[in-house]
């Protein structure tokens, strides 16, 4: 697999790259049917993974200020929009209006955190990884920034998976589920197997399927409002 993902990359991630538009297309024709928040905040997840995708894509083909520009707005967005898991998670229990949006205001807040510790990460050009230029964190990892970032991907993550257990029990949906579980064994993966120089490539597998879940979800289950 290594050896694949080493050669192909750059095709690799253009074929992930392009799910991931198709995908984020569907959500925002959805949501101008159906004006359904949840699927508001699939979407602009979406929107933030074909942005990601595209910079690291395009990064050969860019001059390195504009390509060290955009990959820091690249890590800008992430810590901006990961949390947007935790909306869907709320949108999707059946929660009291005042909890819900205590929880809403708090996710506002993680997203803040998350946009500052992105923008504050050192970034450095990284080794060509099958045909793949992009800058890369190089943050100590015991800094407080590589940390608030772990914390927000993978705190944010494991609501999920609880709010798809709960979706599993309740309603026999198993979408959600399915997606956030992959998300995490795809983010897992590449630390695992000690891949860490593959580990934005892998987990874009994790990502497409989330979202591929995520639209599955709300067809199936998410009314016009």
């Amino acid at each position: 697999m290594r050896t694949f993902l080493l050669e192909y990359g750059l095709y690799v991630e253009w074929v992930l790259a392009a799910a991931e538009v198709i995908l984020t297309i569907i959500l925002f024709s959805d949501f101008g049917k159906k004006r359904a928040p949840i699927i508001l905040c699939m979407a602009l997840l979406g929107l933030g993974l074909c942005i990601d995708a595209a910079v690291i894509g395009l990064g050969g083909k860019l001059v390195e200020p504009v390509l060290a520009i955009l990959s820091q707005m690249r890590f800008t967005l992430h810590g901006l929009l990961v949390p947007l898991n935790l909306t869907i998670c709320v949108l999707a229990l059946p929660l009291w209006p005042i909890p819900r949006r205590i929880l809403v205001v708090v996710t506002l807040l993680i997203m803040l955190a998350g946009g500052f510790t992105g923008f504050s990460r050192e970034i450095a050009l990284q080794e060509e990884i099958g045909d793949i230029v992009r800058f890369a964190s190089v943050s100590p990892r015991d800094s407080w920034m590589e940390i608030a970032n772990s914390v927000i991907t993978y705190g944010c993550i494991i609501p999920v998976i609880i709010t798809g257990i709960y979706l599993l029990l309740r309603e026999r949906s198993a979408s959600i589920l399915l997606g956030s579980v992959l998300m995490f064994s795809f983010a897992a993966l590449g630390p695992a197997t000690g891949n860490f120089d593959l580990i934005f490539l892998i987990t874009m597998f994790g990502e497409l399927f989330l979202l591929l879940f995520y639209t599955i979800y709300e067809k199936r289950h998410t009314d016009a409002e």
